[in-house]
């Protein structure tokens, strides 16, 4: 076909596509006189977005030349992947792979987690961290730091060379973000392409803004979220554009139960208005796809599939449209088989680390954790593990990288980090709850603060209150000594209530009350082995006192008609010793685990003071699940030797072994059975009755079957058994679980458990 021939159809297909959608009044547009430019604008909608694979699998099969692909947020990101080379199909397949509430939302595994973080993870279960900066009580920026999905888009986006201009990717590409000084629509058309998708997609409260270049910007959605006025600047002759408002029921009025509710809508009315702006600017000749998506929302990412038919759909109802655009802008056969650049084509060695941004941190502590990376092909899914590892540290906001050139194949790996921008002093929160038919009632709140990095040897001070019905306040210093040694010293003081039962076990009836006063100082060292085993070994000195506080000579009448009369005694106890502790800890929740194992050895031998001490304890537990199917297996043991009275009734008050409540012979009340020997073992079955959404906050109801015993060294072991059934949220604040047990004796309990679990010693 010579050009006289092809710029006389598309004179005709540029008549008739513009009026085949118009009323003949206005279709006096001018025909295009060479190849129209072809602009694929689409917008933002979170995972709404799937739908935009449609549109773009329709111009792949109609083999329409693309001139540019423009979006904003989640089109952002779906176009910044097919511009940079990906097909639809590989796009849709990444996606499917995907667990939006670990990509998303930076959902950590457990086992990812540094030990002493796990540690301190059941001490203030609550997810929520708060920080103090410039005297001002502050938290995070966002729900997720996006720091997860930033490692992907850079995984993804390998190819493309850093700091390049986006009109030298296979297709030119613009990402759309807002300027959060003033608010000032920004069109992104060079620099890393990854970070600038992240910053198109930081939506308000779910996502941390993103700075760039000395700027802090935040989603584009806010000011174009069908971004066609960038279309328009940037020349466009004919726009296609992906449109996801469309999903308000008709004749439905929005809920407005609360104030994030409120939130979330108003965001939403401002993004309404201003794509109705935007698609009051598209012109004849353009074509606007919109899929019906009503029954889906912004975290719809479990229904790829629906939404993708959805966009199929919409795309179908302007079927000959697309037709003639066809005709008008198809690509030449030799242009359909140009590959995408590819920056890793080419040998890259990566000779040299350097890291940026750092404030507190120590930047060798970054380098030092790539250190593997030197002197090594460049792999980005090497490097997206290793920013991965740092960013489970729990140091930093955000961490991305670039290359920059230094001769030949050598490159340097610079690595920009952003510091939890609401640091370097940090606060967490617990509160508990529990209660038990006739037994004991524990409360407490708990405040936790923690200050890292006060050294760029990384000394770190942790101090934690907390009231109650269980008081505490301790101090703790941490130093590493290098990746895998540290040294701890601690001071704490504990005060607790102490319920004392009947010796006779088959009467839960409580003989008095005492209060349990503990000082503790000690220096351990520590040894970890990668993230899954840490040993200690220490010296620590302690002083402990037990006081009644009610009547300490209780009688009770027994069926014979005979008096039984017992006499408590206050009692106290001071000893220094060494102790020792192994704990592998793999268990994917402390609260309901479904899968991994827990095992915990501790000992401990007194050398001075005015009591002989001595310890030894074991914990282990075992998790598997099949499906909504879940059984956990636990076994502990326990001798602690604080002190000999010859059989007397004494050891009852004072031994620290103790059973009684969920998991814990659950027939019995907390503290009911008690010496100073112990074992148990339990098996729990659980069905998992809701998934608990992206937040991951699973609901369970199970059944634990259990025998065991705690005695003292001077009495006779008697085996004992009980049954519980339950129900139980595995939530972001701790245990919440609701249980009904009974077992030997004719023992029975109810019990409700609300946060942090409680222990009386």
């Amino acid at each position: 076909m010579n050009r006289l021939t092809h710029t006389l159809l598309s004179f005709a297909l540029g008549a008739l596509l513009i009026s085949s959608a118009l009323p003949r009044a206005v279709a006096q547009v001018a025909p295009f006189k060479e190849t129209p430019r072809v602009t694929v604008v689409l917008a933002g909608g979170g995972a709404k977005g799937f739908a935009h694979l449609a549109l773009l699998r329709r111009l792949e099969q109609d083999h329409i030349q693309i001139a540019k692909i423009i979006g904003t947020s989640m089109g952002a990101v779906i176009g910044s992947l097919y511009a940079s080379g990906m097909s639809t199909q590989q796009i849709e397949e990444v996606i499917a792979r995907l667990d939006p509430g670990r990509v998303g939302l930076d959902q950590l595994d457990r086992n990812e987690l540094p030990h002493r973080t796990r540690e301190y993870q059941q001490r203030y279960p609550v997810d929520l961290e708060l920080g103090v900066k410039n005297g001002q009580l502050t938290f995070a920026r966002g729900m997720s730091d996006g720091q997860r999905f930033l490692t992907l888009m850079q995984e993804l986006t390998a190819n493309v060379a850093p700091n390049s201009s986006f009109d030298q990717l296979k297709i030119p590409f613009r990402a759309v973000a807002t300027r959060y000084r003033d608010g000032e629509l920004i069109s992104f058309d060079h620099g890393n392409l990854a970070l600038v998708v992240r910053a198109s997609m930081s939506a308000p409260g779910v996502f941390a803004p993103v700075e760039i270049e000395g700027e802090t910007y935040v989603d584009g959605g806010l000011v174009a979220n069908l971004p066609v006025e960038v279309a328009l600047r940037e020349g466009a002759d004919i726009i296609v554009a992906s449109y996801l408002g469309d999903t308000d029921k008709i004749g439905e009025t929005p809920d407005a139960g609360n104030a994030l509710t409120v939130a979330n809508r108003m965001l939403d009315i401002l993004m309404r208005q201003n794509e109705r702006r935007n698609i009051a600017l598209l012109r004849p000749q353009d074509i606007l796809v919109r899929p019906q998506l009503q029954d889906f929302g912004f975290g719809s990412f479990n229904q790829q599939s629906a939404i993708t038919r959805a966009g199929e759909e919409a795309v179908e109802a302007q079927d000959n449209r697309f037709k003639l655009l066809a005709q008008m802008a198809a690509l030449r056969p030799a242009d359909m088989t140009v590959p995408a650049r590819d920056f890793t084509a080419h040998a890259i060695t990566i000779a040299k680390i350097r890291t940026t941004g750092t404030r507190d941190v120590a930047a060798t502590f970054v380098e030092r954790e790539l250190h593997s990376l030197l002197g090594q092909p460049y792999q980005a899914h090497a490097v997206s593990l290793k920013l991965e590892e740092l960013y489970t540290s729990g140091n930093f906001e955000r961490l991305n990288y670039q290359l920059q050139p230094i001769q030949d194949d050598q490159y340097e790996l610079v690595v920009d980090v952003n510091e939890k921008t609401y640091g370097p002093n940090f606060l967490k929160t617990s509160l508990g709850f529990f209660s038990e038919s006739g037994g004991t009632n524990q409360f407490s709140f708990g405040v936790g603060y923690r200050r890292p990095w006060l050294t760029p040897e990384g000394l770190e001070l942790q101090a934690d209150l907390r009231a109650g019905s269980q008081s505490e306040l301790a101090l703790s210093a941490f130093q590493p000594l290098s990746p895998n040694w540290g040294l701890n010293a601690h001071v704490a003081l504990n005060s607790s209530e102490l319920p004392l039962y009947r010796p006779d076990v088959s009467v839960a009836q409580r003989m008095a009350t005492a209060t349990l006063r503990r000082q503790e100082l000690g220096l351990n060292l520590s040894y970890d082995l990668s993230k899954k085993f840490t040993a200690k070994i220490g010296l620590v000195t302690n002083q402990t006192r037990v006081a009644i506080d009610t009547a300490k000579i209780v009688s009770y009448a027994q069926d014979s008609g005979a008096t039984l009369t017992y006499t408590l005694e206050d009692g106290q106890w001071e000893f220094t010793g060494i102790n020792g502790q192994f704990t592998a800890d793999l268990l994917d929740s402390p609260s309901f685990p479904t899968r991994g194992y827990y095992i915990n050895v501790e000992g401990a031998q007194g050398v001075t003071g005015t009591s002989a001490y001595s310890s030894f304890r074991t914990n282990a537990q075992w998790a598997h699940s099949w499906g909504a199917h879940v059984i956990n297996l636990g076994l502990d043991l326990g001798a602690d030797h604080i002190l000999d009275c010859g059989g007397c009734t004494r050891p009852t008050s004072l031994a620290p072994l103790y059973l009684g409540g969920f998991q814990s012979m659950g027939a019995y009340q907390m503290g009911q059975l008690i010496g100073d020997r112990m074992l148990h073992a339990q098996g729990t079955y659980m069905y998992r009755l809701l998934e608990g959404g992206v937040l991951r906050q699973p609901t369970y109801v199970g059944f634990v079957a259990e025998a065991g015993d705690a005695w003292a060294s001077s009495k006779a072991y008697e085996l004992k058994y009980s049954g519980t059934v339950f129900i139980g949220v595995d939530s972001k604040i701790g245990d919440v679980f609701f249980g009904a047990a009974t077992g030997s004796g004719g023992n029975r309990n109810l019990f409700l458990q609300l946060g942090r679990r409680f222990s009386l010693w």
